[in-house]
């Protein structure tokens, strides 16, 4: 018999062949079970999504355990496209949605969710391309909005103070006290002596009648000198002395400068002819234009500020006077008359000047009715006001709308009252009191469009304008945006004035926000697809 013997090493390491080929292969086991687990790995990270969507849909209730809806039909939320459900409660009941609480709608599986009421499109991009955009959004707020407008216009007389001195009757220059243009006078002082036989023989007609014992006779030729132009002193004068100067003494009538001069010593005068033109510069006119779309900042009383190149960073204050009832139609222009007080003669006729009307929006309709309409709601919901169905009532019609949803009251029944802080509010429904109470600050800003803070307003850049609307995009969740009509009110400060469309503490895109736009435009189809939270086959691709 043959003894079988086999030979190792001390430090167990196989010598023969078998034992070798037996530890070749359990090495390279080894190690294929160290690839295929990183292998695993890299499968598990590229197709996560593709696992999640299948996890999903494996771990939902079973046909058996859940009464399934009939003809492919599935549950969904209008206001929140990432809620859907393909079943009924396990109560048999129609599901809700676990955001908003409202009743879920049905619609067939598969098509395209409709959209909220002024929603225009819905589109969903994920992360890599909202950064790969540099897509940017900024948060509807209450900002005190001021508009700016700037005019160019011309320093021109008051014509108010604008005097013309008329003889009115014949006569002769006999002798001018002020022989220059644009001298300083002041209310009475004479100017020119004039010689004029008319009133000469009035004025002995006067005489004549207070000689005489009819009363009337004397009101008479007093009243005559009257409409000739003389001043009562002068009339007094010539009854009390009896004597009849054969000249008469020209005043002025006013303060000011002599505008213009058109007569010299010996002319000849005609009845009507004007002699002067006494102008007071201590207040000025300066006419500018606007273009017409500047128009809403124009209003009477409305304070301006008024620059000339003659005094670099002097500042003159004014205000409009008038706004010119018609546009003139070559220039499409607006004119405007500034009423400037100019006490030391400084803005001259003639001059050029730069106005200056600043306009805060809220002073504007329809943000001015809004403004008082938000002054009657502090006052209405007050917490510590007497309660009552009536008072109720109105608050909702003064609200409108409920702060957590954004729906009109009275579309999901009767407002439901709760209390936010101070203030008594309408919602809804009501599975709007819990995140009411969560967050009263947030909902009670986004209940008025205006406050005592300001108007409503969105970053010029995030406005779309199609021509027929205008549009911005709020992103409801991450990377979803909706294209909301909007109802813009005037520019200022780079933003516009939001008249309806968006509420406070809404999100837009400003930056970027054509991009989202021409994303819509150029899918279609895309527009009011949503894919829930993690993407859909477009995250896939570019991740």
């Amino acid at each position: 018999m043959t003894e079988e013997t086999s030979h190792s090493s001390p430090s167990g390491t196989p010598t023969t062949a078998s034992q070798k080929l037996w530890f070749t292969i359990k090495a390279i086991e080894i190690r294929l079970r160290f690839i295929a687990v990183l292998v695993g790995i890299g499968l598990v990270i590229g197709y996560w999504d593709w696992i999640q969507n299948h996890w999903d849909k494996w771990t939902r209730p079973s046909a058996d355990s859940v009464a399934a809806l009939t003809g492919g039909e599935e549950f969904y939320c209008p206001m929140h496209p990432s809620v859907v459900r393909d079943s009924l409660d396990p109560s048999g009941a129609v599901p809700k949605c676990p955001i908003c609480g409202m009743p879920l709608s049905q619609r067939k599986k598969g098509a395209a969710a409709p959209l909220a009421e002024g929603v225009l499109s819905r589109v969903q991009l994920s992360p890599y391309r909202v950064q790969l955009a540099g897509v940017k959004t900024v948060e509807v707020a209450h900002r005190p909005l001021v508009i700016d407008v700037r005019a160019l216009g011309v320093v021109a007389v008051d014509e108010r103070k604008l005097s013309r001195i008329v003889i009115r009757a014949m006569g002769y220059v006999e002798k001018l006290f002020v022989n220059e243009s644009f001298t300083e006078v002041s209310k009475g002082q004479p100017l020119a002596e004039i010689y004029s036989p008319e009133i000469y023989t009035a004025a002995g007609e006067l005489l004549i009648a207070r000689s005489g014992q009819a009363s009337s006779y004397l009101d008479a030729a007093r009243k005559k000198l009257e409409l000739l132009g003389l001043a009562d002193e002068e009339i007094d004068e010539i009854i009390r002395t009896g004597k009849v100067n054969p000249a008469i003494l020209i005043r002025s009538p006013q303060n000011g400068h002599v505008f213009e001069k058109r007569i010299v010593e010996g002319d000849s005068l005609q009845a009507g002819q004007t002699l002067f033109e006494v102008a007071d510069l201590s207040t000025v006119w300066i006419e500018g234009e606007l273009y017409e779309k500047d128009a809403v900042a124009l209003q009477p009383g409305r304070t301006v500020e008024v620059t000339v190149d003659a005094y670099p960073g002097r500042v003159f204050t004014g205000r409009v006077s008038l706004v010119h009832p018609h546009v003139e139609t070559s220039t499409r222009t607006l004119r405007v008359r500034c009423e400037v007080d100019n006490p030391h003669h400084e803005l001259r006729p003639g001059m050029f000047a730069t106005l200056r009307f600043k306009t805060p929006i809220v002073e504007l309709e329809p943000f001015r009715s809004e403004l008082a309409a938000y002054h009657e709601w502090e006052k209405l919901s007050a917490a510590d006001a007497p309660q009552s169905a009536e008072r109720d009532e109105s608050l909702a019609a003064l609200q409108k709308i409920c702060p957590v949803t954004g729906d009109k009251l009275g579309s999901m029944g009767s407002p439901i009252r709760a209390v936010a802080g101070d203030h008594v509010v309408m919602l809804c429904c009501a599975s709007c009191k819990a995140k009411l109470a969560a967050r009263p600050d947030y909902y009670l800003e986004r209940l008025n469009k205006v406050t005592d803070r300001g108007v409503l307003a969105v970053p010029e850049q995030s406005v779309i304008d199609t021509g027929n609307q205008t549009v911005v995009y709020v992103e409801r969740e991450p990377g979803v945006f909706e294209g909301v009509a909007v109802t813009l009110g005037p520019r200022a400060e780079g933003n516009y004035a939001v008249i309806d469309g968006v509420l406070a503490g809404d999100r837009v895109a400003a930056a970027g926000a054509f991009l989202v736009d021409a994303e819509t435009r150029l899918n279609p189809a895309a527009s009011a697809t949503y894919f829930g939270a993690g993407g859909g086959p477009e995250s896939k691709k570019e991740q």
